[in-house]
C-alpha cells in the first residue's frame, strides 16, 4: 500500500520556529533570516521542511557569496532558481 495523500505544510510561524531551531543547533543565537526571507522560504517550500531545507541552505550560500550577514528574500529567490 502506497500513501498517496498529499503532505500538508506547516504555517509560516512554525516555519520560522523550525529555521530558528536549526540555527540554534548550528550555534547561531539570532535569526539571520529577515522576515521576507522566512516568508519566501515558507511560500517556496509550501511549508514542507525538506524543501525548506534546500531553499534555506541555498539562500545561506547565496548570502555568504555576497558576504551578507543577513539572508534576504532575494537570496532565497537566487537559491530557488539554482535548485528548482
Amino acid at each position: 500500500n502506497r500513501c498517496t495523500e498529499p503532505l500538508e505544510g506547516v504555517d509560516r510561524r512554525d516555519m520560522e520556529e523550525y529555521l530558528l531551531h536549526h540555527l540554534a543547533i548550528a550555534g547561531i543565537k539570532k535569526n539571520i533570516f529577515d522576515d521576507a526571507a522566512v516568508t519566501a522560504i515558507h511560500q517556496g517550500s509550501g511549508g514542507l521542511f525538506r524543501k525548506a531545507n534546500h531553499l534555506a541552505r541555498g539562500a545561506l550560500i547565496a548570502a555568504a557569496k555576497e558576504q551578507s550577514m543577513i539572508v534576504t528574500a532575494e537570496h532565497v529567490r537566487m537559491a530557488a532558481t539554482e535548485i528548482f
